[in-house]
């Protein structure tokens, strides 16, 4: 079983995007889709489709988040 998810693809393009400024949140955000992630990737592994779906539900609405705060912010 692999993240096949687009959210989780989702999550790692924008958790990998380079920035030429990084404001305050990055840090710490970063630190969280990494965490959320690693969940995905151990939840795979267990097979457990019931916590995949509520940590793709995460990762979904986190990207929704931090891709709005960047062009906001115009980043």
């Amino acid at each position: 079983m692999t993240l096949d998810g687009d959210h989780f693809q989702r999550l790692e393009q924008l958790l990998y995007r380079p920035v030429s400024t990084r404001p305050d949140w990055l840090k710490a955000w970063r630190n969280e889709a990494q965490y959320l992630l690693s969940l995905a990737r151990r939840a795979s592994d267990d097979g457990d489709l019931e916590w995949l779906e509520e940590l793709e539900d995460q990762a979904r609405e986190m990207a929704d988040v931090v891709d709005g705060r960047w062009r906001a912010e115009g980043l």
